[in-house]
């Protein structure tokens, strides 16, 4: 690894509770759903009440007409779907990433067979995912326009990131000279560092959005592949 990469891990804020509903039945008919499929899992989710409990008091019944159903086994599927559309819809126009070669002949871990020109790909790993929380991968030029993307993509399908649990962790060339931590704030108002700016947001997903995505999109959600750090993790300055 020869270039500086950065890790962007974002938490969405009561993630399965913001999904818009009438964006999620049409994100699973652009996935592949049969309408009687979408219709059925719809069913599920229609007619639903809630009452809240303070100190002994029970409220009036009241509609909810947002979110996925806690403890249901389809919420975190429902909440990939949507999650997988917001991505495709925010990065269709541009692709930032880290280009990595690959094989797929074995001898994965012979550094000097990826060097050959014949056999050897090469892919953009940009955003892995797991559960509700997703890592974005970038090079130092592509971090602040990845998120500008992501936070734009949040706010078109009703998704709101989590700032105060948002990191950032480098990963320096095996040449670099380690510098001391610093806390994300200090590194993030420093004189070589344009501001990461992250923007909460609380809208709908709009029509435009949601035809934006191709029909016959894939049917599998990606694989999940990332890893969340504890609250509070240093970034590194090199």
């Amino acid at each position: 690894m020869q270039t500086h990469l950065y890790t962007t891990f974002v938490d969405l804020t009561n993630a399965f509770d913001t999904v818009n509903r009438d964006g999620l039945w049409k994100a699973m008919q652009k996935f592949g759903c049969s309408e009687r499929f979408t219709h059925t899992v719809r069913q599920l989710h229609d007619g639903m009440l809630a009452r809240v409990t303070d100190n002994g008091t029970v409220s009036e019944a009241f509609t909810v007409t947002n979110g996925g159903k806690q403890g249901c086994v389809l919420a975190p599927i429902l909440f990939s779907l949507m999650f997988s559309a917001m991505l495709m819809d925010a990065y269709r126009d541009e692709q930032p990433g880290i280009r990595i070669a690959y094989r797929t002949d074995a001898h994965l871990l012979n550094s000097r067979r990826m060097q050959a020109p014949t056999r050897v790909s090469t892919t953009t790993v940009h955003d892995l995912l797991f559960a509700d929380d997703c890592a974005l991968n970038t090079v130092t030029e592509d971090m602040q326009r990845s998120m500008d993307l992501f936070a734009t993509g949040c706010a078109d399908f009703g998704l709101t990131i989590n700032t105060a649990k948002t990191v950032v962790m480098p990963q320096p060339t095996p040449s670099a000279e380690y510098n001391s931590p610093k806390s994300m704030s200090t590194v993030l108002n420093s004189q070589t560092w344009k501001p990461l700016l992250i923007y909460e947001s609380r809208f709908h997903a709009t029509r435009e959005s949601m035809t934006r995505l191709p029909n016959g999109s894939p049917k599998l959600v990606r694989p999940s592949a990332g890893c969340r750090p504890p609250c509070g993790i240093p970034m590194v300055c090199t």
